[in-house]
């Protein structure tokens, strides 16, 4: 980069974009692995996907509180 060139930033909009598909990746991928957990150790009435499939909700979240407020840091 040249000291010429004005210091570029992403398009906060861009970012944003991307948050959906994080978090349905993230809560899926909780919420197959605790399918999983359920055949193989047999848990009756599905807990197991249930409890995961909050804490997924849970951690992508805490992943968008994280992104947007390091995005309003960078203001």
């Amino acid at each position: 980069m040249t000291p010429n060139q004005p210091n570029k930033k992403p398009n906060k909009w861009l970012i944003l974009t991307g948050i959906p598909f994080q978090m349905g990746i993230t809560i899926y991928l909780f919420y197959r692995l605790g399918g999983w957990l359920d055949q193989k150790w047999s848990v009756p009435d599905q807990w197991v996907t249930k409890i995961s499939t909050l804490i997924g909700i849970f951690l992508s979240l805490y992943q968008v509180i994280k992104q947007v407020n390091k995005l309003n840091k960078n203001e």
